[in-house]
């Protein structure tokens, strides 16, 4: 009888600590574990960035739109960068803005961003990614980056860290043509090999259909898309391969107007 209200303790005490190593496990978010060991109260910022995606020919007019929160009111200020990564190659991180007061609301204009980079918003392409990196400083005279900060709290989206988070540029949508019927789309390959991994997407309303030149077709395929009638939005954007300087290709409209040709190495967005 003693042995089994024992192992019953035993069981208990298990169970206790366990559930209390699962209350570690789910500090605050803003919880940092310091070099020595210590659980110590990091700067930890968080933003809640509007859209996460604006569509190439809105740059021009749109802003990033956000409220930049300190969770654990222990945040003296908060330095924003952006750079800008473009075919898989990234800027150089130029200094934004400084937040000193908590809640914040920033707005942004991407036309100022591009200031900032030092080109202008019709450099920035569909595909491309602004990439901002913030700085937190505490009241302690601390500095926290992305690098600080453990995967448990980097790394999970509903935690909208603001030390390292991107603005996807997305092709505009199709508005000068007439977007219901038959598209027709004509690739070509100059070497006669496929597209090597390249290819023209339809994006009809959310929907995505891919289009490519197989290697066993060779050197030229041929499409006929139909957009059916009542669709509201059409975005045809071009993703690069292997070997873009034999890559090419011309899109008809429903209308008959022939656009291109696009390429050697086509851009992104067609439109």
């Amino acid at each position: 009888m003693k042995k089994t209200i024992y192992t019953i303790i035993s069981l208990l005490t298990l169970s206790i600590a366990f559930v209390g190593c699962e209350e570690d496990d789910k500090q605050p978010l803003n919880t940092f574990l310091g070099n020595s060991g210590d659980d110590l109260q990091s700067p930890y910022v968080r933003i809640v960035v509007e859209e996460s995606i604006v569509p190439q020919g809105d740059l021009g007019t749109a802003a990033l739109n956000g409220v930049v929160d300190a969770p654990s009111k222990n945040v003296a200020s908060w330095e924003l960068a952006v750079s800008l990564e473009s075919g898989g190659v990234a800027s150089d991180t130029i200094p934004l803005t400084t937040v000193t007061t908590f809640p914040s609301n920033i707005s942004i204009p991407y036309t100022d961003v591009a200031a900032a980079l030092g080109i202008t918003v019709g450099d920035i392409l569909g595909g491309d990614f602004i990439r901002f990196l913030g700085t937190s400083t505490g009241t302690d005279g601390s500095v926290f980056t992305f690098d600080n900060f453990t995967g448990s709290i980097t790394g999970q989206p509903e935690q909208r860290q603001a030390f390292n988070f991107i603005v996807l540029v997305k092709c505009s949508a199709i508005s000068d043509a007439t977007v219901p019927g038959t598209w027709i789309l004509e690739l070509a390959d100059s070497y006669g090999d496929g597209w090597d991994g390249a290819f023209l997407t339809f994006e009809v309303d959310g929907v995505s259909t891919n289009y490519t030149i197989s290697a066993a077709q060779g050197s030229a395929a041929t499409f006929n898309v139909v957009v059916p009638a009542g669709t509201a939005e059409l975005i045809i954007s071009y993703t690069s391969g292997a070997f873009e300087g034999e890559h090419s290709f011309t899109v008809e409209t429903p209308d008959g107007d022939v656009r291109g040709p696009f390429g050697p190495a086509p851009s992104p967005c067609i439109n």
